[in-house]
């Protein structure tokens, strides 16, 4: 009877359980940030609860694939770990697209007059490699992806076109984000909801991108998470800066993607599902 209910409402059921799993985790964080619980959580393993939390996704998709589909879903959602035989061009699109659109943002509105700088931050080879294997593990992507571009990406393509599906997964992905941005210390704690938002359907949508014209690869999503979530670290000032000019920010934003949302319009319904 569960299993017929789940399989019948896959899409609510990863995202009930999702949120219910990070939530949990996060709420007890928020409580000890607080003292409602014993401080020492917050104080003493803050990095752990975080973490415990981000991969849920991940989690979530694979306990959930085992349970309706079996072996054989499991070893066509872990496969799509080990495609990695693309063109070139989606590669750098991952790896370059936050730190090149940020700066061609700040030259755009720079020439418009804007105020504030943003400059590229001198770190030595070895500490960005560090800093990029730390977020890939530890800093969401690997404990994010194969949920929300593994499991609830294909299926939210089922029933809607890649762009519309990308505005969907944006949103319920910004929300699960929501508890962090009450605990002192986060990454989200300070940062206002809209630009976050923004931003996290701007990412939804180019990773959607990725993700279809590379046949399903988990490799590109993870890639471009990981490298998005270093790229602020890389180019000094440009969350202030970004801030400051948030409505020239999304207008150049706005133009960088129309050629990815023409061409996801161009796109039939994606079909990648586990059967």
């Amino acid at each position: 009877m569960i299993k017929g209910y789940i399989k019948n409402h896959e899409i609510i059921s990863f995202i009930f359980l999702t949120f219910l799993f990070s939530w949990i985790i996060w709420g007890i964080l928020y409580c000890s940030s607080i003292d409602i619980v014993n401080n020492v959580i917050y104080k003493s393993h803050m990095s752990i609860f975080i973490c415990l939390g981000a991969f849920a996704p991940s989690s979530m998709s694979i306990i959930l694939t085992g349970f309706l589909y079996k072996k054989k879903g499991l070893k066509a959602l872990l496969t799509r770990l080990t495609k990695w035989r693309y063109n070139l061009i989606y590669y750098l699109i991952a790896v370059f697209y936050w730190i090149a659109s940020l700066y061609i943002s700040y030259l755009i509105c720079k020439f418009f007059g804007s105020k504030g700088e943003i400059t590229f931050t001198n770190v030595k080879t070895y500490y960005i490699l560090e800093g990029f294997m730390i977020t890939l593990l530890l800093g969401g992507p690997l404990g994010e992806e194969i949920g929300w571009r593994g499991f609830l990406l294909p299926r939210l393509q089922k029933k809607l076109n890649p762009f519309y599906s990308s505005i969907v997964l944006g949103i319920i992905w910004s929300c699960w984000h929501l508890p962090l941005f009450f605990i002192a210390g986060t990454d989200q704690y300070g940062v206002p909801f809209l630009l976050f938002i923004m931003t996290t359907i701007i990412n939804t949508i180019i990773i959607t991108w990725i993700f279809n014209r590379t046949n399903g690869s988990l490799i590109f999503p993870i890639l471009f998470h990981t490298c998005n979530n270093i790229a602020a670290g890389l180019l000094a000032g440009s969350y202030n800066f970004a801030i400051a000019n948030i409505y020239k920010f999304s207008i150049v934003q706005i133009i960088i993607m129309i050629f990815v949302v023409r061409d996801m319009f161009k796109q039939s319904k994606f079909d990648i599902i586990y059967k």
